[in-house]
């Protein structure tokens, strides 16, 4: 019995307020965080042109973030607006992994290829040159 007195004693309930009080108002905050939270588009996707037709341009490359329509695309290209997907053999993918990490601008040469999907174009790189 004594021991319910001292539970009960009117800090101990003001304490418990005090820390519903402030767990409450931090719940709220992340919640209203999460429902600001904006997802990221991804940038367009050029419209693919013919298969087999060649590819050359300059731009940026970064590494693909996301899962690839097709196991060889390692590389999104960012060039006059839009985006195309790239996939490229040792050499190159050496070239161009260091050009996406240092931020630097690449030549790209190649060709259209398609993917197992409907919508799944992507440039089969065969020549990467880092320019100024």
């Amino acid at each position: 019995m004594d021991f319910l007195k001292r539970f009960a004693s009117s800090s101990d309930l003001f304490g418990m307020k005090k820390f519903l009080l402030y767990w409450f108002i931090a719940v709220a905050a992340l919640a209203g965080m999460a429902g600001c939270a904006q997802v990221k588009k991804p940038a367009a996707q050029v419209k693919a042109a013919a298969v087999g037709s060649r590819f050359d341009q300059v731009g940026w490359v970064t590494l693909y973030a996301g899962e690839p329509c097709a196991s060889q695309i390692m590389f999104d290209f960012h060039g006059t607006g839009s985006t195309v997907w790239l996939a490229a053999p040792r050499g190159e993918t050496e070239i161009l992994t260091d050009a996406a990490n240092k931020n630097r601008r690449v030549h790209i040469s190649g060709k259209w290829r398609r993917g197992g999907q409907s919508n799944c174009s992507y440039v089969e790189v065969t020549s990467a040159e880092v320019t100024r």
